[in-house]
């Protein structure tokens, strides 16, 4: 597969941003009453099958062992997420978790640093951090004090969010050892399989996959729409940028994921702008542009 240009990875990143804006409504629109790591391990594996058809006719299941390994790790830190931020939510508030999670961008720098070389770190603090405090401002949408987290919560998303942030830079440097020459469906297919496989064996101590019976069809279609568009999508173009743009550069386009959200309560449900939303809407925009212009592509890792 042909390699995505610099201009072309940062286009589907604009979408993929766009993507993940649009997933928070429509995952609103499942049933809570269903295991959340339940539903995003299904969410992982239908995504995962729908890759099937396309590496099969390109002969690319083919995989060593040394690969599989690579993958299962990886797998593991989306699990490791997704599972930390469920069970965060279940002591602080949505809000607290928006704002540790706009710190991956910069945890995903640190780790730049630590498993790739000569990765231009410097050049890109001070825009990510600029991104990142307007995303803190618009992430508290004037609601008010939300009460500081519980060091448990604290704990156990920070966690995750460490996993989050090594999950790009890592994919980079696997690349080019293990997984050397794998394309972005095959990157995706493997990791969300096991991601997949990861979350259901989560789910089994508590027995959250019983509340795969209160699933309806619609849920079921909402489902089968967040892993179309919000998991596949999004996760091969994540795999399509990383190695085109730096990985922290990547990720940092959560923050405008945040903006659209933001942009859309303003123009699409009428509510009046804030500000502090004001100035966090042009924190991001003034970040986010100044890492777009100054990003380049990254350096070879070491082998």
């Amino acid at each position: 597969m042909k390699p995505a240009s610099f201009l072309n990875a940062h286009l589907g990143m604009l979408l993929w941003a766009v993507l993940i804006a649009a997933s928070f409504f429509a995952a609103a629109q499942v049933s809570q009453a269903v295991d959340p790591l339940l539903l995003t391990g299904l969410r992982l594996l239908l995504s995962a099958l729908m890759f099937v058809p396309s590496l099969w006719l390109n002969g690319a299941f083919q995989i060593t062992r040394a690969g599989l390994r690579a993958h299962a790790v990886l797998g593991l830190l989306l699990a490791v997420y997704f599972a930390s931020l469920f069970e965060a939510l279940r002591h602080t508030s949505a809000v607290n978790t928006g704002i540790l999670f706009a710190l991956v961008p910069l945890l995903t720098l640190l780790f730049e640093g630590v498993l790739l070389s000569g990765s231009p770190a410097k050049n890109r603090l001070l825009p990510m951090l600029l991104a990142a405090a307007g995303a803190m401002l618009l992430t508290f949408r004037g609601g008010g004090a939300e009460g500081m987290p519980s060091l448990y919560a604290l704990s156990v998303y920070g966690v995750g969010c460490l996993a989050m942030a090594c999950y790009s830079p890592l994919s980079q440097r696997l690349k080019a050892t293990s997984l050397k020459d794998r394309s972005p469906a095959a990157m995706t297919f493997w990791n969300m399989l096991f991601g997949a496989l990861f979350l259901f064996a989560f789910c089994l101590p508590g027995g959250g996959w019983r509340s795969a019976a209160l699933l309806t069809l619609e849920d079921g279609l909402w489902l089968l729409y967040l892993a179309l568009f919000a998991t596949l999508a999004t996760f091969w173009l994540l795999h399509r940028a990383i190695g085109v743009i730096a990985p922290a550069t990547v990720i940092s386009y959560i923050y405008l994921s945040t903006l659209f959200i933001t942009l859309f309560h303003w123009f699409g449900l009428g509510r009046q702008p804030l500000p502090s939303e004001l100035l966090g809407a042009l924190l991001v925009g003034l970040g986010m542009l100044a890492l777009i212009l100054g990003s380049r592509r990254p350096v070879p890792v070491p082998g």
